[in-house]
């Protein structure tokens, strides 16, 4: 056979070789991911013109719909491989508001390429690679492109056998049995069509939709919440989008689990203010009025069966399946961490569900049978996500006629969705397809009754940092207004900790915001944090753990499992949470760490209370009961706990005024305004400090009071609205 020729192309140290798909420096090869290789390769093939933006995405990613900021992202990938420093780079040239430009001059080289080593290329011979433990066989031709995609140290290439001489019928025998395996593989190899979006519709346009809650369909109608401030609201709109309408319900601080199969019920819950997961489930009509309670069940979530005489719901870390009016519960599993969307497919044998790990909160998808049988994680072959919140795949369903499943995604921060095909044919293996990516908020997806559509709640999270002031009663930007969360002040009031909301990492700074420090980088996405009384060292919460860092900068060092630390004045002693999702097997409650032995010890009666607080003066410690409603104080001294105040507060914005004479808190469910009290510590009396309206502005979704100034001013983080419904209209074969 006569030699192939291939081209390269080859730009300063570099050669690229498209057949092989290698980008090669020294003859080293350097590692790129597919998407950015096909950047890579069209910016080469166009070197020195400007390609426009439009037609880089159009190229890369023709059938679905994804943000520009993708693009942006594997361009500095490219970058970073090739050793450039900034976008004024020798290689790629950013043209502001039009695309990108390949600035180096580019040679095409030709090479022919022989067989390598004694590798048979006849039509009746096979090439055979080995791969560590077993042969692949890979049968009428060399394949070089998967060839090279093997680790070098895997991969050896054994002698043909000798060819033999073929006569008479054997010759027409081996012609006709490569003829119907090559059929064979050309059916089981050829990519069956993949469904592609069509068009991206906004639907709603109020940016108040439930950033995390369901959006559900009876073929005419969307159903789904609407939030302001701590009211919650059930809304209707068409599916054609328009103005919404709200649901009039008695069911309180409603969430949309489900509809039933005949489109007249759905199954809502009345969140408890704590979020423990554990709220009663309720059915009412899709036209709205009373409801009906769901038996006794307490659930985090629920879904109807296809037939709808059972319902599934999840409580935490267990499984359960009830009669259609919640009589007889079974338990179906029983696990770690939480369990949480769970779905029927269509012919009603399994149930998908997500769980979220205990310490980190990575998400990963499940199945199982509805018998309790056939228990098994859906992974799709992919890598194990980084250990942070939220990373990896959840909130699995299925297309009415079962013949899809979609799901989304979170990779190093970036929310896709994505479809795969769930009745696939015997020759095609199902692989998930990219349908949606941003690197905004993504909700859970649901398809539309005729599975022609996706639904998602979009969500761009916005937060800006604003102080209450006293004498002009109303709220002013505080740190130039930035998307800062969990303030703390030293305690000479000269530095604050806080974290920056856009990338969870924890600078500090001035109070005036000078001379600030980013002290922490992903993966950790840090909280809470809490000053040592010199003012040298900050103990911070981060993926459900305690960390210790320089104030000055540094590299953090992991101390416990724990969330919401509060070191006392002395530093002797650090105050830290627990709920069920931190640490198994460990109670939830509140602790004291001991900071010279680094022993734990569970402070009494504190079982399910969250947010401690020291005061100032070393006396007491200040907590939210989310069981009772009620901010407690303990009395160190006398090793007593005590109510302050009724209503829960907001456990994460408990706050000690300097002099340890009030604490501050918010009723952060507390209708609209969710106001801001403080209480007296010597005579238990409250009053109030400041709510939403003194916002001065109309685009503020929710707020929530996240410190306290050295002058007791208090701090708020507000949540803008920009949450709304989305459709992605499908092309599906």
């Amino acid at each position: 056979m006569g030699n192939e020729v291939k081209h390269l192309l080859e730009f300063g140290p570099f050669r690229l070789d498209p057949d092989q798909r290698l980008l090669l420096r020294d003859q080293q090869p350097i590692s790129l991911s597919p998407k950015a290789f096909d950047l890579l390769l069209l910016l080469l093939q166009r070197s020195g013109q400007v390609v426009l933006k439009d037609d880089l995405m159009k190229a890369l990613w023709p059938d679905t719909f994804v943000e520009e900021s993708n693009l942006g992202q594997h361009v500095f990938q490219i970058r970073k491989a090739l050793g450039d420093r900034s976008q004024d780079s020798s290689y790629i040239v950013t043209v502001p508001g039009r695309g990108y430009r390949f600035a180096h001059s580019v040679r095409t080289l030709s090479a022919g390429l022989e067989p390598a080593g004694d590798v048979v290329l006849e039509s009746h011979s096979r090439t055979r690679v080995t791969v560590e433990d077993g042969v692949f066989d890979h049968g009428l031709k060399r394949d070089p492109g998967l060839i090279s995609a093997l680790p070098s140290r895997e991969l050896r290439m054994l002698p043909a056998p000798p060819t033999r001489a073929l006569h008479g019928k054997h010759i027409f025998g081996a012609l006709l049995f490569a003829a119907v395996a090559a059929l064979l593989l050309w059916i089981f190899l050829w990519p069956s069509s993949a469904p592609r979006v069509l068009r991206t519709i906004r639907l709603t346009h109020s940016g108040r939709v439930e950033p995390s809650g369901r959006v559900l369909s009876d073929g005419a109608r969307l159903y789904f919440t609407e939030r302001l401030g701590g009211t919650w609201t059930l809304e209707q709109i068409s599916t054609q989008g328009g103005e919404s309408s709200p649901l009039e319900t008695s069911v309180p601080r409603i969430a949309l689990h489900d509809i039933d199969p005949g489109h007249s019920r759905l199954l809502v819950a009345a969140q408890a203010p704590g979020g423990a997961y554990e709220d009663p489930l309720w059915v009412i009509p899709t036209t709205g009025g009373s409801g009906q309670r769901f038996a006794d069940a307490l659930a985090g979530d629920a879904a109807w069966s296809p037939d709808g005489k059972s319902v599934a719901y999840c409580r935490k870390a267990e499984l359960f399946v009830a009669d259609a009016d919640g009589r007889q519960p079974r338990k179906l599993f029983s696990g770690t961490g939480t369990i949480f969307s769970p779905h029927w497919s269509p012919e009603g044998h399994f149930l998908s569900f997500s769980i979220r790990e205990p310490a980190h909160g990575v998400v990963s998808l499940w199945q199982i049978g509805t018998d309790g049988r056939d228990l098994h994680p859906l992974s799709f072959g992919w890598k194990k996500p980084r250990e942070a919140w939220n990373e990896g795949e959840c909130c699995g369903s299925w297309s009415p006629d079962g013949r899809y499943f979609v799901f989304r995604s979170v990779r190093d921060g970036a929310q896709s969705l994505w479809l795969i095909r769930w009745k696939s044919s015997w020759f095609h293996r199902p692989a998930p397809v990219q349908i949606y990516s941003s690197p905004d908020a993504v909700g859970e997806p649901s398809f539309s009754l005729d599975g022609r559509r996706i639904l998602f709640v979009y969500y761009q999270q916005r937060r800006e940092l604003m102080r209450y002031d006293s004498t002009r009663k109303l709220f002013v930007p505080y740190l130039g207004g930035a998307p800062a969360r969990h303030l703390s002040f030293s305690h000479d009031g000269q530095w604050v900790a806080y974290e920056n909301e856009a990338d969870k990492s924890l600078w500090r700074s001035r109070p005036d915001g000078t001379q600030a420090l980013r002290l922490t980088f992903p993966p950790l996405e840090a909280m809470h944090s809490t000053w040592s009384p010199d003012g040298k060292q900050i103990v911070f919460g981060a993926n459900s753990k305690l960390h210790l860092i320089p104030s000055d900068g540094g590299q953090p060092t992991q101390l416990s499992y724990g969330i919401e630390p509060s070191w006392s004045p002395d530093g002797k002693t650090i105050l830290l949470a627990l709920n069920y999702n931190d640490a198994p097997g460990w109670h939830p409650a509140i602790y004291q760490m001991d900071w010279e032995t680094r022993q734990v010890a569970m402070i009494p009666g504190s079982e399910e209370f969250e947010g401690p607080q020291w005061s100032p003066d070393g006396r007491y410690l200040a907590a939210a009961d989310r069981k009772d409603d009620k901010l407690m104080l303990f009395d160190f001294s006398r090793k007593q706990w005590s109510a302050l105040a009724d209503g829960l507060p907001y456990g994460w914005g408990i706050r000690w005024s300097a002099d340890s004479k009030y604490v501050y808190y918010q009723h952060h469910h507390a209708g609209e305004e969710q106001p801001i009290f403080r209480v007296n510590v010597a005579d238990r009396k409250v009053e109030p400090i400041t709510s939403s309206r003194d916002f001065l502005r109309a685009d503020v979704l929710s707020y929530t009071l996240t410190g306290l100034t050295p002058d007791n001013s208090p701090l708020a983080s507000l949540v803008l609205r920009t949450s709304d419904v989305y459709a992605l209209e499908l092309e599906i074969p």
